[in-house]
């Protein structure tokens, strides 16, 4: 008999000793970080605008090798679906970057990027609203933790 096609996730290898999905996780906290700051010097020599296009720039060379990805065929319906999602994110990510662009080029970094990091405010919001998911206890407690946050970064 042979083995199923698909592996599960717990037993895909570990990295560094850590689960893959932290190691990932903390992978994009150290470039997200490094973004930030990276951020801010562009925006001291160029505007928002530019500074988006020329971020955009710097993402074809990462659009070309996952694009190359063998993981990147297949398809039907729900691949069109979620190529057209894909496509609303990159809009709304693209015009998110813009504000934060100009933000940055207003206020200190290490003033806007905590700030702006907290939009999982808005995802929390529509997941409930949206997909009807429900928040405990802990999580409507970060949710106010967060605010204050806002509220203690804007002093």
């Amino acid at each position: 008999m042979s083995e199923p096609a698909t592996t599960s996730r717990a037993s895909l290898p570990r990295i560094l000793g850590l689960p893959r999905w932290l190691a990932f996780s903390l992978l994009t906290i150290l470039l997200w970080g490094a973004w930030g700051a990276v951020s801010k010097v562009a925006s001291d020599g160029v505007d928002a605008n530019t500074n988006q296009i020329f971020f955009t720039f710097g993402l074809l060379p990462l659009i070309l090798m996952v694009w190359r990805s063998p993981r990147n065929t297949g398809g039907g319906e729900k691949r069109r679906t979620g190529l057209a999602w894909a496509f609303l994110t990159g809009i709304l990510g693209g015009t998110g970057n813009i504000a934060f662009f100009r933000a940055l080029a207003m206020g200190k970094a290490s003033i806007v990027a905590p700030a702006t990091a907290l939009f999982p405010l808005v995802t929390v919001i529509l997941a409930v609203t949206l997909l009807h998911e429900r928040v405990g206890t802990a999580q409507k407690v970060g949710l106010a933790l967060a605010l204050t946050a806002i509220y203690l970064l804007s002093m």
